[in-house]
């Protein structure tokens, strides 16, 4: 029987999400602004239903874009891009086991991603009270592949399962692609680390 401490009390997804954005924004040595960890907040909330996650490997990134290309108003258009946003994000954070067995790899899902937010950010600022999003998606855009970064700490210390070594090799494919430094103390810390090289914070 499991013990309460270790259950989710909370009935507020969003007050977990939060705490979840936050320690993973530290780990991931980002610090970001108010409006977009609550866009995050809410975007994990929103794809926390079963049947969001089906859609989602179901619905081509280069289908959305159609969408938004073929979009017969600025509303529908801007509805389109945000969708693409956040299902590539969504996606690159919590689904990069689905990814690697892809056609196409994790730069893929950024620069469709990112792309996705930057027209965004520039489509939703010619619309009527527009101008306060501007900064948020444009910040979603630039900061993208950082919170690709947020979104796997989260989803690593949601698993229930730890990695298993034959998944060694693709996290140091990841880490050679991205450079990320919390992937480099996760292959240091499994003893599988370029020659000469050591994590910033490790002591000799």
């Amino acid at each position: 029987m499991a013990h309460e401490s270790d259950l989710i009390l909370s009935t507020d997804l969003s007050e977990f999400f939060r705490d979840q954005v936050g320690e993973a924004s530290t780990k991931a040595g980002l610090n970001l602004p108010e409006a977009t960890e609550f866009y995050l907040v809410n975007m994990l909330c929103d794809f926390s239903k079963p049947e969001c996650v089906v859609k989602l490997q179901q619905e081509p990134l280069a289908l959305i874009y159609k969408n938004a290309m073929d979009a017969l108003t600025p509303g529908e258009q801007a509805d389109s891009f945000k969708r693409l946003g956040d299902v590539a994000l969504y996606m690159a954070g919590f689904f990069s086991d689905f990814i690697d067995r892809s056609l196409v790899d994790i730069d893929y899902y950024i620069s469709m991603g990112g792309g996705a937010y930057s027209s965004l950010s520039s489509l939703i600022g010619t619309q009527r009270q527009g101008e306060m999003f501007v900064e948020l998606y444009m910040d979603l855009a630039e900061k993208f592949a950082a919170l690709v970064e947020v979104l796997n700490v989260i989803s690593e210390a949601t698993s229930m399962h730890n990695p298993r070594e034959a998944d060694l090799l693709k996290l140091y494919e990841r880490w050679s692609r991205t450079g990320s430094e919390r992937i480099e103390r996760l292959l240091y810390e499994r003893g599988l680390m370029p020659k000469g090289r050591f994590p910033k914070d490790f002591i000799q």
